[in-house]
Formats: structure tokens, C-alpha cells, sequence
């Protein structure tokens, strides 16, 4: 897996409405940036911080954290598994405990 992208709609946590978002992972430099289609909390595009990659036998997983997004105080902790199989990305999205009481996990699925 060198870079490659995946599109579709998502919510994320603190966010009430939906929105679609493209999401690049780059396996060789371990980078994961997200893009959404309109702004979120003062920028369109967020970078993904202790990105870490595993191979399996059927899927990569990728697990990486977004830090003071969408609020300040609100670290997210994305899980993501991209299927070798076929063009999909099952995804969730964890608040970590934070002073604004933001949580519930929250799963969508992306494609190529």
C-alpha cells in the first residue's frame, strides 16, 4: 500500500451534522491526513499524529490521533482497517475523556 485514498461521508464526534471527507494514508512516510469538504474547527485539513500501520493477511490497520479537533480539549483516536480485498475502509473514531463530556464512538465506511 503506497498512498491511496478513500472517500465518503462520516460524523465525527462533537460535530452534530455529517460530512464527507477524503481520508490519504501514505504507508511508506506513515502519514494520515483528512480532508473534509467544508471547514472544521478552523481548518479543512487535519493531519493525523503517532501514526501507526499494520499489516494483515486480508487488511492494513491504522490507528493514528487528532489532537484539540474538533474542540480544544478533544483528542480523537481514529482505528481504521483498509481491506486488501476490495476498495473499502471500515473506520471509528473514539473521544478520548475530555472537560466537554464529547463522546460515543463513532464508525462509518469509506471507499477508493
Amino acid at each position: 500500500m503506497a498512498q491511496i485514498s478513500y472517500k465518503g461521508p462520516a460524523h465525527i464526534p462533537g460535530i452534530e451534522e455529517g460530512v464527507d471527507l477524503t481520508v490519504t494514508i501514505d504507508n511508506s512516510s506513515k502519514t494520515v491526513i483528512v480532508e473534509f469538504e467544508r471547514e472544521l474547527a478552523g481548518s479543512s485539513t487535519w493531519k493525523g499524529n503517532s501514526v501507526e500501520i499494520n499489516e494483515r493477511l486480508k487488511y492494513s490497520e491504522i490507528v493514528f490521533k487528532t489532537t484539540d479537533l474538533p474542540l480544544d480539549t478533544i483528542n480523537l483516536v481514529w482505528k481504521f482497517n483498509a481491506s486488501k480485498i476490495d476498495d473499502s475502509l471500515a473506520a471509528v473514531i473514539v473521544p478520548q475523556p475530555n472537560k466537554l463530556r464529547v463522546s460515543g464512538e463513532k464508525g462509518f465506511v469509506l471507499t477508493k
